[in-house]
């Protein structure tokens, strides 16, 4: 029973993270903001909407994470759950970081890379998250 209690529960805070995120991608540039979509090279747009997608993904996943760390902190105190919520901002800064909104927003302008890997590591740390997240309810 607390198998399928973890798994509804990861299932759960998964949808409203993909929500959230397929929200985001595409009211962004709806919004008038300054992501630079070229129509003369329609895959930059998609890769730029592909990446935005799984670091925001990823960053909602992990808010979840760091506060259901927290929350076993707060009961069991010990230095491996602390090491835990570390390696949750950590994994929370890179994916804030590679946010390809975030130079947007501080002014920096486009510094977005071409190709597949400029979604790949969003993609396998949100698989990783989504990992952590359920074994962490179980």
């Amino acid at each position: 029973m607390h198998e399928t209690a973890a798994l509804r529960r990861t299932a759960g805070y998964t949808a409203v993270a993909v929500a959230a995120s397929l929200g985001v991608v595409f009211s962004l540039p709806e919004a008038g903001l300054p992501m630079v979509f070229d129509p003369r090279t329609p895959l930059f747009g998609a890769l730029v909407q592909t990446k935005l997608f799984f670091s925001t993904f990823t960053t909602l996943l992990l808010l979840v994470l760091l506060a259901t760390y927290g929350r076993v902190y707060r009961e069991f105190p010990n230095r491996f759950t602390l090491s835990l919520i570390l390696f949750t901002v950590a994994l929370l800064l890179h994916a804030v970081t590679s946010n390809p909104f975030l130079p947007l927003l501080l002014g920096f302008g486009r510094g977005v890379e071409l190709g597949p890997f400029t979604y790949l590591p969003d993609l396998f740390t949100s698989v990783a998250v989504v990992i952590l997240l359920y074994q962490s309810h179980k």
